[in-house]
């Protein structure tokens, strides 16, 4: 059964339109943008958002968790599992705030929103790399 939300997000658009201008100067790597790629898809179905501006969200959370960390994102992968994990929940959360931190009122309501569909793309996304391990 799938669960449709039928609710209109308000974001300050000038602070999403700088955004969408950023990520169009940023290079990253066929690896990095394919992921992206997937969790752009799954959160685009549940927040409505412009998929430019969700990308380049993402590539700031990736920068500031490396910055954060002291690590390139590629690291991940060589990561005991729990520190793995540690990280990709630790980059969820850095997401879903920057994401809320773009919103206008009524935020309640809207918050609410973003902290389900981030919390289903999670599960869906470790549900992947479980997957993908076996």
């Amino acid at each position: 059964m799938r669960i449709v939300i039928l609710y209109s997000i308000n974001f300050n658009k000038e602070i999403l339109k700088s955004t969408e201008q950023d990520y169009k100067k940023v290079k990253i790597t066929a690896e990095q943008s394919k992921t992206i790629q997937e969790i752009s898809k799954l959160l685009l179905e549940l927040i409505p958002l412009s998929e430019l501006i969700l990308k380049d969200c993402i590539l700031h959370t990736l920068k500031e968790w490396q910055i954060k960390n002291n690590k390139l994102i590629n690291e991940i992968v060589d990561m005991p599992i729990g520190r793995k994990l540690n990280a990709i929940k630790e980059m969820f959360n850095i997401g879903k705030k920057k994401l809320k931190s773009a919103l206008t009122e009524p935020k309640k309501k809207s918050e609410i929103i973003i902290d389900i569909a981030f919390e289903k793309v999670f599960k869906s996304y470790m549900k992947n790399i479980n997957e993908h391990q076996k």
